[in-house]
């Protein structure tokens, strides 16, 4: 069964209406209208709640490595040598 994205849908609507509706109301709409099943209607992971179960923060960073811890200083080549 093909999931369904709430959220793409509700701002979709918001375009064309100007009407913001909460994503339980876009999901009883869809349901009234026979666009989704009942069974997909009860799904809890239909409704995005955030990444909150899944990260610590909902802040996208990366945490950056000093070059040195990477790349030994010391290196020397054989062309060094000459």
């Amino acid at each position: 069964m093909a999931k369904v994205n709430l959220v793409l849908i509700r701002a979709a609507i918001r375009e064309h209406t100007g009407q913001d509706l909460s994503l339980e109301r876009v999901r009883d709409l869809l349901l009234e209208e026979g666009l989704i099943t009942p069974s997909q209607a009860k799904d809890p992971d239909l409704i995005f709640r955030g990444y909150g179960e899944y990260f610590e923060t909902d802040e996208a960073s990366a945490r950056v490595e000093p070059l040195d811890e990477i790349i030994p200083k010391e290196t020397q080549y054989e062309s060094d040598q000459r």
